[in-house]
């Protein structure tokens, strides 16, 4: 199966496929509200016509008193909303995560939440990756973080799965 996730943000979307595919979204701060939304359109737009994935992943946004503004959140929803009607007019399955469930999955942390320096430097042992700075690079972390916990989301589902087919049979 082949993923795109998208870490969306009005500033800096990361995007990640594989280690080699990812990138940042960054639109112009001069643009318009309006404009940004058209570039991020075609940015996305661009993505999954070369990629061809069989699902994108978008981090959910919610709103967290302390980290942000309700402006904030609702500047993020339009940009996943963006998202969600391109992949729809390509006819790709979306899936919407938050990043606390991604990390859960994939770091097995149960208990609390995976700081964003956190993720970035399990990614960056994990893959041995040395030449990424966090100030440039973590939102490609937090995507490739959507990826993996999306995966191991459906691994998990899968079992589950499979475990009560076989408990019905039995």
């Amino acid at each position: 199966m082949k993923i795109l996730a998208l870490d969306v943000s009005t500033k800096s979307t990361g995007w990640f496929v594989t280690k080699r595919s990812c990138g940042i979204i960054s639109p112009d701060p001069k643009l318009s509200f309006g404009d940004k939304l058209v570039l991020f359109r075609n940015e996305i737009d661009q993505l999954l016509t070369k990629y061809k994935p069989d699902v994108v992943v978008i981090e959910d946004a919610y709103y967290r008193p302390g980290f942000g503004s309700i402006h904030t959140l609702k500047a993020l929803v339009k940009f996943a909303g963006v998202a969600i009607e391109v992949c729809a007019r390509h006819r790709i399955k979306t899936e919407i995560i938050t990043a606390t469930s991604a990390r859960k999955h994939y770091c097995g942390k149960q208990e609390g939440a995976f700081k964003k320096r956190e993720v970035f430097d399990f990614f960056k042992a994990k893959y041995d990756i040395r030449d990424w700075t966090f100030q440039k690079h973590n939102d490609l972390t937090d995507a490739m973080a959507l990826s993996w916990g999306y995966r191991e989301i459906q691994r998990s589902e899968k079992k589950s799965d499979s475990k009560k087919t076989r408990k019905q049979a039995s």
